[in-house]
């Protein structure tokens, strides 16, 4: 069996940094604002502000959960229908470090590895 040269890599070193053909505009303690311009022309944004988990995908709420107790570390979603007919899957993994300290941001769009960061 071949394996694809281009798919990421099932693990990668921690190092601090941003990849991703995706553009951080603003990251803070549970918050993250982020514009791609592929594999879909888009803003994401994501807060856990508050005990509730919430993901707004150009202004439109995709996704929300109340966390009293736990934050979700995997969230999928589709795209909205109005916007990309679609409905493209997207999916967010999210690695806490003590204090409830985002290590890693990544977001997953048709598959595809659309953003990744390690702070």
């Amino acid at each position: 069996m071949t394996s694809n040269p281009f798919a990421p890599a099932a693990s990668v070193d921690d190092e601090i940094g941003v990849c991703g053909d995706a553009r951080l505009i603003r990251s803070g303690f549970l918050f993250r604002i982020i514009e791609f311009e592929t594999p879909r022309k888009c803003g994401l944004r994501y807060s856990g502000w508050w005990f509730l988990q919430r993901v707004w995908v150009d202004d439109h709420k995709v996704w929300s959960k109340v966390s009293w107790l736990n934050l979700s570390r995997n969230i999928e979603f589709r795209l909205p229908a109005d916007r990309f007919p679609d409905e493209s899957l997207v999916r967010i993994e999210i690695v806490f470090r003590p204090g409830l300290v985002i290590r890693r941001f990544r977001v997953w769009m048709d598959e595809q590895l659309a953003f990744d960061q390690i702070s």
